[in-house]
Order: structure tokens, then C-alpha cells, then sequence
């Protein structure tokens, strides 16, 4: 199966457990990947004929930052959900990355990865 990636967009948002999170703005970072046949694009060289990724990007964006969420897997759940229901993919492999994370440690970032499938994929 073919797929477009999305690397590294940048989503500000108030995500966590704690109060002082929930404050102000924390910057996440989100991967995602999107499985289809990109075959017919290819031939065609037609964007009807794809998913254009300026959709993929505001699906993502708004669904991450619409809400405040605890836990960044349920921001990351809310994603993949809006993704596969707006657009006709196959699977949505999504990793959502906290550097910010209030962690008393020396650490590049912390990671979540949810890949979902749509069943009723065509």
C-alpha cells in the first residue's frame, strides 16, 4: 500500500495532566502517515485523484487542538478518528511527540504511536 507522510507538523496546544499545562500552550510535534493507492495520482497527475495534504494537515490540526485533553494518546485518538472519517484511507499510522513533557529527566521527546485501519476502506 502506498502513502503520503506528513513529518514533524507543529501543533500548539494545552495538552497534560497537570494545571500548569493546561495554561499555556505547549508546542507538539505530529507524524503521520496515510495509506491508499496513490497508483491513479501517479498516472494521472490530477489532485482529484489524491488526498490533497492541505486537508490532511487541517483535519490533524483541528482535531488536535480543538479540546484539551489529559492524555496526549486521547488528542492522538481524536486524529486518527477525524482522519479515516473525512477521508477514504486504508490506515492511519500517527505519532504524536511531547519534548516539553514535565519530566525530571535529560530527554529528547516522548512519543505516542496509534496506527488505526478503516474497515470500511474501498
Amino acid at each position: 500500500m502506498d502513502c503520503i507522510r506528513i513529518k514533524s507538523l507543529k501543533v500548539k496546544a494545552r495538552h497534560g495532566v497537570y494545571e500548569f499545562e493546561r495554561k499555556k500552550d505547549g508546542t507538539f510535534e505530529l507524524d503521520i502517515e496515510i495509506y491508499l493507492p496513490l497508483e491513479k495520482s501517479g498516472q494521472s497527475d490530477k489532485l482529484d485523484d489524491t488526498i490533497d495534504y492541505v486537508d490532511i494537515v487541517s483535519i490533524a490540526t483541528k482535531a488536535f487542538a480543538e479540546k484539551n485533553y489529559n492524555l496526549v494518546e486521547a488528542a492522538a485518538e481524536s486524529v486518527c478518528e477525524k482522519l479515516l472519517d473525512a477521508l477514504n484511507v486504508a490506515k492511519v499510522i500517527l505519532r504524536v511527540r511531547k519534548p516539553h513533557a514535565p519530566i525530571n529527566a535529560a530527554f529528547d521527546t516522548v512519543e505516542v504511536e496509534l496506527i488505526r485501519k478503516n474497515e470500511y476502506f474501498k
